[in-house]
């Protein structure tokens, strides 16, 4: 009974055209200025040699009352100087690779997961490290 109930609970917002929203793994409020980054949002520079993805917050116009909206994407950002604004992500949350990576130059990542962006991001290639990349 209690399944019936909250699935008719979601098809009633659903249906009032709201959204439910969870901190993961955009934020609640986006932390953009339209479509650019404000101070605080998540920023990332690829500076290797593979495209990294990115998951964060798009800006994706206004709706009828001017209010900004966002959405949550998973994008690729291209190699070699790629950053996630320039992907169309002004607010970088979580970035995934697809080698074991290091997180800043001591934490060893598997590279399938995702990885929290906290402030300013970028990744370099890391010869000789034993390790593909490293980010930080």
């Amino acid at each position: 009974m209690r399944t019936a109930a909250a699935g008719a609970a979601s098809m009633t917002l659903a249906a009032a055209g709201l959204t439910l929203v969870t901190a993961t793994p955009a934020q609640a409020a986006p932390r953009c200025n339209g479509a650019k980054p404000s101070a605080i949002a998540g920023k990332f520079r690829n500076d290797t040699d593979q495209t990294i993805m990115v998951k964060g917050d798009k800006y994706v116009g206004k709706d009828a009352s001017g209010k900004a909206k966002y959405k949550t994407v998973e994008v690729a950002v291209g190699r070699n100087g790629g950053t996630a604004l320039g992907a169309g992500v002004c607010d970088a949350d979580f970035i995934k690779t697809y080698w074991d990576w290091l997180y800043n130059g001591v934490e060893l990542v598997d590279g399938d997961s995702w990885r929290k962006i906290q402030g300013s991001w970028s990744c370099q290639n890391a010869p000789g490290t034993g390790y593909r990349i490293k980010c930080g």
